[in-house]
């Protein structure tokens, strides 16, 4: 299926101790390209019945809202079928979606989620992607200091970018508390530091991590440093484990299996 990169989300430790779950997780990338369309909806959804996926995060919810606007009942319900398909002939427990700011859960996710009556409609979890570590983007001429910290901060760089981050994550959970419908928060997060990582746990259910590695076998040393710091914190939170299955990472194994 050549529109959805699959990015399984195999490992979830509990507490931060090593209790394997069975959650599985899927991100679908390209989603713009698939909702509406019944042949790729049916594809991606016969996908995830066949291999047990239980979750589904998804991208490019930002094209879809110029689509079809997101808080307006009138026009979401291509999303709300969608979710209910899912949700009820296929086996999904959650929906997922994910954004790059507080902003836009505030004027896109959550107006929709409050224009949908029916829970099987609703989206089940807000996921925050924006990678406040990665210096390049968060400096003068970066991507998020045009799209987001050169309007609010005096300074474009990892700090005002990590404060962007936590207030985003606040934004999220204060949308969270003001449904009746159950949500949770989760952050994809890459490298970090200690103190970092506990002001982080303080806003959110799970954290993502990646794995991104050649084979299985290396994914526990590829990611041990970064448990070792959320173990030192004695979090409560869930921690994740995402693999890639681009070509340049799990793919070749994956297509092994």
């Amino acid at each position: 299926m050549k529109l959805i990169k699959y990015v399984l989300i195999a490992i979830c430790l509990l507490n931060i101790s090593y209790t394997l779950s069975t959650e599985r997780e899927l991100y679908v990338n390209n989603f713009n390209n698939i909702l509406g369309s019944y042949h790729l909806e049916t594809e991606l959804l016969e996908f995830v019945k066949n291999h047990e996926i239980n979750t589904l995060i998804l991208y490019d919810l930002h094209k879809i809202n110029k689509r079809f606007p997101l808080g307006d009942e009138t026009k979401n319900g291509v999303l709300a079928s969608f979710i209910v398909k899912a949700k009820v002939e296929y086996g999904i427990q959650k929906i997922s979606a994910s954004g790059e700011s507080g902003d836009f859960f505030t004027n896109v996710i959550h107006p929709y989620n409050i224009s949908r009556k029916n829970s099987k409609e609703k989206i089940d979890i807000y996921n925050l992607e924006y990678e406040y570590w990665d210096e390049e983007s968060s400096s003068n001429k970066g991507y998020y200091c045009k799209s987001y910290l050169k309007d609010s901060y005096q300074k474009c760089n990892r700090e005002n970018s990590f404060r962007f981050y936590i207030e985003s994550l606040k934004i999220m959970r204060k949308l969270a508390n003001e449904i009746d419908h159950p949500i949770q928060i989760e952050a994809y997060i890459g490298k970090f530091t200690e103190k970092e990582v506990q002001n982080i746990s303080n806003h959110v259910d799970r954290l993502l991590i990646h794995a991104y590695v050649r084979t299985p076998q290396e994914s526990f040393h590829y990611v041990k440093n970064r448990l070792n710091l959320l173990a030192g914190i004695d979090s409560k939170i869930k921690v994740s484990i995402l693999y890639s299955s681009e070509m340049k990472f799990l793919g070749k194994w994956f297509s092994t299996q």
